[in-house]
């Protein structure tokens, strides 16, 4: 009986090329032959995986333009901004290529700043039911107030089915992948677990200034109005596709202290909850360059006087 095989290939050394003439030679020249017609194929398709990636990318991290209703320095309904987290020094970030659920997938904290397709969302107002709070204002503006409602929609370019920003309560199979606190998700069904409610960062003066409007590049808190839990982040490593970022969860960093009747004594939320509503980049050394470390001092320093 003659061997197709030499002794060594047998054994699995791969030595030996389809050129050496050694072996079964001829069924080798044939494999790569189809081998190449296969890998043209896909090249020719699109197929191939570092195409795939590259075309992700590209869709990901295609430049979008912060686009203001207006330049009065408040946030607008249709705006399409950014928000930026103090404690990591990012802004938010999803992507619809790591689903969780057949209707949800990731959110992240990231580094990249510049703006673009999944790092930009859009605001919009809460048309459904809400509490007793939404009867005290009716707001008939386009402006967004402290109190209000809103939903963070994904940018359309990036994910066309209107995906917004949601957060659900801790299960024993619901829960934020690294530091086990609310799970944030982008959803896209626009529901009661989608719902933010943008609050002044002070929670001495949280009650004078609900009903004001929200500026722009000012430290602000999101609370999600189905767990009641302040939308934050830390510098808790999330490794994706675009590197290391930083996970995103909900959980409300206050001091638990002592209450006293008629004595306002709760101290601000951590840097973990301090978002910031950017609606245009600033130039390197502008007069803007401190707008958010200004407004961050302000706010420490209580409300504005009437």
């Amino acid at each position: 009986m003659e061997f197709l095989y030499t002794r060594q290939q047998m054994e699995g050394f791969k030595g030996y090329q389809s050129k050496v003439k050694i072996g079964n030679w001829s069924e080798d020249l044939e494999l790569d032959a189809a081998k190449l017609k296969s890998y043209l194929m896909k090249k020719e398709r699109g197929e191939l995986k570092c195409t795939q990636a590259e075309d992700r990318f590209a869709h990901a991290l295609q430049p979008a333009m912060l686009q203001p209703k207006a330049n009065d320095g408040y946030v607008h309904f249709g705006d399409v901004v950014m928000l930026f987290n103090q404690a990591t020094d990012g802004c938010l970030a999803c992507d619809p290529q790591e689903p969780l659920t057949e209707d949800t997938f990731a959110t992240t904290s990231t580094w990249y700043t510049e703006p673009c397709s999944r790092n930009t969302f859009h605001i919009q107002r809460w048309e459904g039911r809400g509490d007793k709070k939404d009867a005290m204002f009716d707001f008939r503006d386009d402006v967004v107030h402290f109190g209000q409602k809103i939903l963070l929609k994904v940018n359309p370019a990036l994910a066309g089915s209107g995906a917004a920003l949601a957060s659900y309560p801790r299960t024993p199979t619901s829960f934020s992948r690294y530091s086990r606190n609310l799970e944030v998700v982008m959803q896209r069904q626009s529901n009661w677990a989608a719902v933010w409610e943008v609050q002044y960062l002070d929670p001495q003066f949280k009650m004078e200034m609900e009903g004001q409007a929200v500026p722009t590049n000012a430290p602000v808190a999101l609370l999600h109005c189905g767990t009641h839990q302040h939308l934050a982040s830390d510098v808790i490593k999330y490794r994706n596709d675009y590197g290391t970022e930083y996970e995103v969860f909900g959980k409300s960093f206050t001091e638990v202290v002592k209450g006293q009747l008629g004595v306002r004594e709760r101290s601000m939320l951590g840097d973990c909850n301090r978002w910031c509503f950017v609606t245009s980049i600033p130039s390197e050394g502008g007069a803007e360059g401190g707008a958010a470390e200004d407004s961050l001092n302000s706010a420490e320093a209580g409300p504005p006087e009437p």
